[in-house]
């Protein structure tokens, strides 16, 4: 398992990541409406996720927003890919706070960081 450090610097992961947090929002509110919808996840809402998860603490001080974003993309796709989380426990984490996709996504990034640490814990 990666260590958190290069999760983040994994601009492979960054890039799908992208691709993965639109999906999932986008079934999220398809699920939601009840209709299809295709939806892209701006970089403010999860710049601003980062920015108020722990994983603030572990990025550069004077990181922008699209960094900030490829952050929180690349240990989402890292999670996703790994089977930390899946799709449906994305969703249900998305739905319980649709509202405020920013908020939800903090949840997301801290429940991941949180697996992460006790995977780690466990390999050591």
């Amino acid at each position: 398992m990666k260590n958190v450090e290069d999760i983040l610097r994994d601009k492979g992961l960054a890039s799908f990541g992208d691709s993965l947090v639109n999906f999932l929002f986008s079934l999220t509110v398809t699920r939601s409406l009840g209709k299809p919808t295709g939806l892209r996840m701006d970089n403010k809402i999860l710049a601003e996720a980062v920015r108020r998860s722990r994983l603030r603490s572990l990025i550069p001080r004077r990181t922008d927003r699209k960094a900030a974003g490829d952050y929180a993309e690349a240990i989402i796709a890292y999670a996703w890919l790994e089977g930390i989380m899946t799709t449906d426990g994305f969703i249900k984490m998305l739905m319980n706070d649709l509202d405020n996709p920013a908020n939800a996504f903090k949840n997301i990034i801290e429940k991941i960081l949180e697996d992460l640490m006790e995977h780690a814990d466990k390999d050591s």
